[in-house]
């Protein structure tokens, strides 16, 4: 069996696992101390903390943990509606001026990923021109934090998600995630493929990380809901792995596992980020505590990476 330390670090996504921190907020040291004393993980993907205070103390615990650090501008882009290329030019403009310093804070973190998203989708007659105005703001933010990197180069990565059933964003289709790459052309841009957003979107996980190609930087692994529409966490909303509502367990973190591997993920990866690369879980708590599902996670995690390199 292929030990998975040797190919990856294995991270989780802190502000879904502890859900009172995904605005910014909250016991953000608290929670993150648990993670840092848990040697599973090494590395960990934060939402940007409002304040500068617990931003620098968090900075310096992850530091001193050696943790790597994904940063999440994608989560102020989805709560606050943010209209990164936008028709609006206002809109728009404000977008990128709440985005920036976010980019600065990522530099600060010394992450090697900052994590984006699609703006909201439009009428298909309006779609071409709202991926070029899209691509124009990425290739800004690209250019932006390559001018202000130190050692460790920011790479910024889109996460593609459905485009007609819970999230509603402009680019859905891992193919058209990676023709929009393609376009951006950028070296430090390129794809987080989510195992989460696979049955949204109707792909497999070979569909899904084959078309991402060359472009694919990052991974997570997660669980959603699609055929329980009534359900209060119908969508992209991370149950635990094996929910009664779910579509992800075992079986599918392992074929996503087995489906990483055989396209060469982390040897390119590897290759463009000049580091080890980040596979991060993405669940979140609801009637459970945050232990239970990071327990649940690593458990399902630690069964599926032994499955798949058997």
């Amino acid at each position: 069996m292929w030990p998975w330390q040797a190919w990856m670090e294995f991270g989780v996504v802190h502000p879904l696992a502890f859900l009172q921190c995904r605005t910014g907020e909250g016991p953000v040291l608290e929670t993150l101390q648990k993670i840092v004393e848990d040697d599973v993980f090494g590395a960990v993907e934060i939402a940007p903390p409002k304040d500068p205070q617990v931003r620098m103390r968090a900075r310096n615990l992850l530091r001193a943990a050696q943790l790597r650090v994904v940063y999440l501008p994608v989560l102020p882009m989805l709560l606050e509606d943010l209209g990164i290329g936008s028709a609006d030019t206002a809109r728009r403009k404000a977008a990128m001026d709440r985005l920036l310093p976010l980019l600065d804070e990522a530099i600060e973190f010394e992450a090697p990923l900052a994590m984006i998203m699609a703006p909201r989708d439009v009428p298909e007659k309006e779609r071409p021109a709202a991926l070029e105005r899209f691509a124009e703001d990425v290739q800004t933010m690209c250019d932006y934090v390559d001018a202000r990197a130190g050692a460790q180069r920011l790479h910024i990565t889109l996460e593609n998600f459905d485009r007609d059933v819970e999230k509603k964003r402009l680019i859905g289709p891992t193919i058209e995630a990676a023709a929009f790459a393609e376009r951006v052309d950028r070296e430090n841009f390129g794809l987080t493929v989510d195992l989460s957003h696979l049955p949204l979107l109707r792909e497999t996980p070979a569909q899904a990380l084959r078309a991402a190609g060359r472009h694919l930087l990052h991974a997570h692994i997660g669980n959603c809901v699609i055929d329980h529409p009534d359900s209060a966490i119908f969508g992209d909303f991370h149950p635990r792995f094996g929910h009664p509502e779910g579509v992800n367990d075992l079986p599918e973190v392992t074929a996503y596992l087995r489906e990483l591997s055989a396209c060469g993920f982390y040897a390119n990866a590897r290759a463009r980020l000049g580091m080890t690369p980040i596979l991060s879980m993405e669940i979140r708590t609801s009637d459970e505590s945050s232990e239970t599902v990071l327990a649940n996670g690593k458990r399902t995690f630690a069964r599926a990476w032994s499955a798949a390199h058997n």
